[in-house]
């Protein structure tokens, strides 16, 4: 059986490091969610809600849970992607070209040459081979800016952000009251700390040890383990404000390239910029960005 909903994102960065802890911070709330039943458990129990048995655990609600923490790993997973993709394009814009005419120019003969297609006049015969064999055609250069627009720097960045037709997570699709469940459940998960589950179950608290450097078991005062936690507690928290702020600055990026004038490099610039800082998680902890 699969036991993992919340798949790590496989980088080094800071972000992805983010995103990472983020979804750690959710492990508990996943052990709980994840299906362990028999197909005849599985449609015993949800047969049993539908007559209106409710369970202390519904599957039902076990059922939601498991689908958004699904869909919360791949909107994280397709949102860096997104992010980082975007980061890579800007970067090799200006590595690479650093005008805008001259990367519409360059994508616009890279992408009829890779994958065909345009109008009549975008080719031209050289007068090698068989033209009606498809030999010997060549992309004609072009300057004009309705021809160049749909290969403009603008228009290859607009894959990583939403639009009406989208479908999936992409750079501003979702914000902080889209995550804010999961959200609290990361910046309060030392509820879920044994000292407090043992209390909670027990009704009085029950001793925790810890290996010594000779190898033997010591109790951990209760004092230290409430300590911990609140260092926890305040880790968790920061956690969450910049993941707030993460999710913040992506809508203001929507907002940035949906308004930005496609023909001007200082909007790329802003949006080249704090696409790095989202890598690097150079955001301010909170909200707003």
């Amino acid at each position: 059986m699969r036991f993992t909903i919340l798949e790590k994102i496989k980088a080094e960065t800071p972000l992805a490091q983010l995103f990472n802890a983020y979804m750690g911070g959710l492990s508990t709330l996943e052990i709980f969610s994840t299906p362990r039943e028999s197909m005849r458990a599985c449609r015993v129990a949800f047969a049993a809600e539908a007559r209106g048995q409710i369970p202390t655990l519904s599957i039902v609600g076990q059922a939601q849970r498991y689908y958004e923490l699904t869909v919360l790993s791949n909107a994280l997973g397709s949102l860096y992607g997104h992010i980082e993709q975007a980061t890579e394009l800007l970067a090799s814009f200006y590595t690479e070209h650093g005008d805008l005419t001259a990367y519409a120019i360059a994508n616009r003969r890279y992408m009829l040459t890779e994958y065909g297609d345009g109008e009549d006049a975008d080719w031209q015969w050289n007068g090698i081979g068989d033209p009606d064999a498809g030999e010997g055609w060549e992309v004609t250069d072009t300057t004009d800016p309705a021809r160049l627009a749909q290969y403009s720097l603008h228009r290859e960045l607009a894959r990583f952000f939403p639009d009406p037709e989208s479908h999936g997570e992409y750079i501003g699709t979702s914000g902080p009251i889209d995550f804010h469940r999961f959200t609290v459940a990361v910046e309060h998960q030392t509820d879920f700390a044994p000292r407090k589950m043992f209390a909670a179950v027990g009704g009085v608290e029950i001793p925790m040890y810890r290996q010594d450097e000779s190898g033997q078991l010591v109790l951990i005062p209760v004092i230290d383990q409430i300590e911990q936690e609140l260092n926890e507690d305040v880790a968790n928290e920061r956690l969450t404000a910049y993941f707030n702020a993460v999710l913040n600055a992506c809508q203001h990026l929507a907002n940035l390239h949906a308004t930005m004038p496609p023909d001007e490099l200082t909007s790329y610039r802003v949006l080249h910029e704090c696409l790095n800082n989202m890598l690097a998680v150079k955001l301010a902890a909170y909200p707003p960005f």
